[in-house]
């Protein structure tokens, strides 16, 4: 567990409305003390001053929606869409633009509920929409917390409840982790001979669905830096949102529930509390860990603190190494993993702010570099 050190507050440089001042600790729903964020990774997806009143919604089974909705479209049928992502979690801005940041809530959606993801929002994709918010989603997904906790309200716990009652449970459906759902985890691993301790990790979704536990990840030497990439990659794909300190849970890491602590996104009210994801060290943190080289710490200005980690130039550095950016070495804002050069341009994958999704970009997306560091 990480030492309880006093909240402090780090500004990235040349600070904007796009720019978070962001603690290095806080609290997260599981009462312990860890990192509320990155410290800190930029959440804001927009400014309040540039934003547009949106065009009034108009309900996606209309005749004035196209039969299929692509990218580029901007009407009342995108506002409704928009409207109906957030209702599912995605948490963006609703401005009635099926730009980018839609097409990758459309692509995250369809990944989470099993539908093909082409970023199309076809009839499928508008039934499942219009459907419960609570639908059940397979507790292995990347869309379910790595630890499934009470107090949690999604679809997972559909799923978890839906699982327990197979297993003898006579659970009500309703995708709220209470108190009865709690005691049905608890009766379930004492039967399978698994610690009850309520909270539904690996070894208790294995067991629900009947498969193996997966075995802990090994270190891969010298291919832990693609391997770091691949699954950097992975979540790329799996289109995981930013959460406000997802990806901080002491127990495990990968995709969590984040904290409303310190949370000062101009989305209102705060998503992070009930959206699974990752902020920028939970990625990185996540990725690493797959690689097997143990928990690399839990935000930025732990991971740049690694005795492990040293700086190298850009010239120097290797797919999967980390990139820093923030005022200086003790003041870390943010943080991505590197993945070469596209046409001469050194990128990353990154995860960089509420509103929008793990993501491919240009290191120099983003000012205030620091440097680049190798794993060592």
């Amino acid at each position: 567990m990480p030492s309880m050190r006093p909240l402090r507050r780090t500004t990235a440089p040349g600070t904007t409305p796009r720019t978070a001042r962001t603690p290095a600790r806080g609290r997260l729903r599981s009462g312990r003390l860890l990192a509320a964020a990155a410290a800190a990774c930029c959440l804001l997806a927009g400014t309040a001053a540039t934003a547009q009143a949106a065009p009034a919604p108009v309900p996606l089974t209309s005749s004035s929606c196209p039969s299929v909705m692509v990218q580029g479209e901007n009407d009342g049928c995108v506002t409704e869409l928009q409207n109906l992502l957030d209702t599912h979690g995605s948490s963006i801005a609703v401005d009635g633009d099926f730009g980018p940041t839609t097409l990758t809530a459309v692509k995250s959606f369809q990944s989470a509920v099993g539908l093909t993801v082409d970023g199309q929002v076809g009839p499928s994709t508008k039934s499942a929409l219009y459907a419960s918010p609570l639908t059940a989603v397979r507790l292995t997904s990347p869309h379910c917390a790595v630890v499934v906790r009470q107090g949690e309200h999604d679809g997972c716990t559909t799923e978890l409840q839906r699982l327990l009652n197979q297993h003898g449970a006579s659970l009500t459906v309703d995708a709220d982790f209470g108190p009865a759902t709690l005691a049905a985890v608890k009766a379930y691993q004492s039967s399978a001979g698994l610690p009850a301790t309520g909270d539904v990790d690996a070894a208790t979704k294995a067991a629900l669905y009947g498969q193996p536990v997966p075995p802990a990840p090994v270190d891969q030497g010298a291919g832990r830096y693609a391997a770091v990439v691949g699954y950097a990659q992975a979540a790329l794909n799996a289109y995981l949102p930013y959460v406000w300190g997802g990806g901080h849970d002491d127990a495990a890491t990968g995709p969590s529930i984040g904290t409303c602590q310190d949370y000062t996104g101009v989305i209102q009210p705060c998503p992070a509390d009930h959206t699974v994801g990752l902020d920028c060290s939970g990625l990185t943190r996540w990725a690493y860990w797959q690689a097997g080289v143990g928990d690399i710490g839990q935000v930025t200005d732990d991971q740049i603190a690694n005795p492990r980690f040293h700086a190298v130039t850009q010239a120097a550095a290797l797919p999967g190494d980390l990139v820093f950016f923030g005022t200086s070495r003790t003041s870390p804002a943010h943080v991505g993993i590197y993945t070469g050069t596209s046409s001469g341009v050194p990128t990353m994958i990154d995860a960089p702010a509420t509103g929008s999704f793990v993501k491919s970009e240009p290191v120099a997306n983003h000012s205030g570099l620091i440097g680049y560091y190798h794993y060592s």
